[in-house]
């Protein structure tokens, strides 16, 4: 009898006891999958469409190469990027975490065929506008909406991307001379970080 309260005791404590906490990047690949589930075909055929053109695969070419990996490393030695960095890992949002993903997304992109798309442009900017009309936009947004009604944790890091000390600590990466130059020399190479950022937006179904 004794050990049947024991265990009866134990199993009180663990329903009561915290529950383990859903990394931030866990649920950014709940809307990953989503996307992945409903898109990814079309997504495919779209990249194809694009390694056809020299302007898609210079951009790719930059980022695969030194002097991408160069300003990378020199953008994480900035105070305000650091300041960016320490901001989202207080508030659980690993970035790495995104970075890698980043690497992965430039080192799987194949050649792909099927139908034809109606395309916005040739460049990188133009891929990533495409990419975003082919998002389940309802979809996510209807995701976005349910985490942040029930989920305590994802709710406080979005919020918190809302909030007027990750403003100044964003402005005071933007307002940098180096940060910008860097920022320059990216889109000459047809890379927009405001594009890159718009599809963020787009992946939580919130544009």
């Amino acid at each position: 009898m004794k050990a049947a309260i024991v265990f009866l005791s134990l199993v009180c404590l663990g329903l009561s006891a915290p529950q383990p906490r859903k990394p931030f990047h866990d649920h950014f690949s709940d809307f990953v999958n989503l996307i992945l589930e409903e898109s990814e075909h079309e997504m495919e055929h779209l990249n194809g469409h694009y390694l056809e053109f020299d302007e898609f695969k210079a951009s790719l070419d930059f980022m695969a190469g030194r002097d991408f990996n160069s300003l990378v490393h020199e953008m994480e030695d900035l105070p305000e990027f650091k300041a960016v960095v320490e901001f989202l890992e207080g508030h659980e949002i690993d970035i790495t975490y995104y970075i890698d993903m980043f690497n992965d997304i430039i080192d799987n992109l194949s050649s792909g065929n099927g139908k034809r798309h109606e395309l916005s442009g040739i460049n990188m900017s133009a891929y990533i506008q495409d990419t975003i009309a082919l998002l389940p936009k309802e979809k996510l947004a209807a995701m976005y909406d349910e985490k942040m009604e029930n989920d305590e944790e994802f709710k406080r890091a979005m919020d918190s991307l809302q909030s007027e000390e990750w403003q100044e600590i964003w402005n005071a990466l933007w307002e940098n001379e180096t940060f910008k130059a860097e920022a320059d020399l990216l889109a000459e190479n047809g890379i927009e970080l405001q594009m890159l950022l718009t599809e963020l937006v787009a992946i939580f179904g919130q544009n």
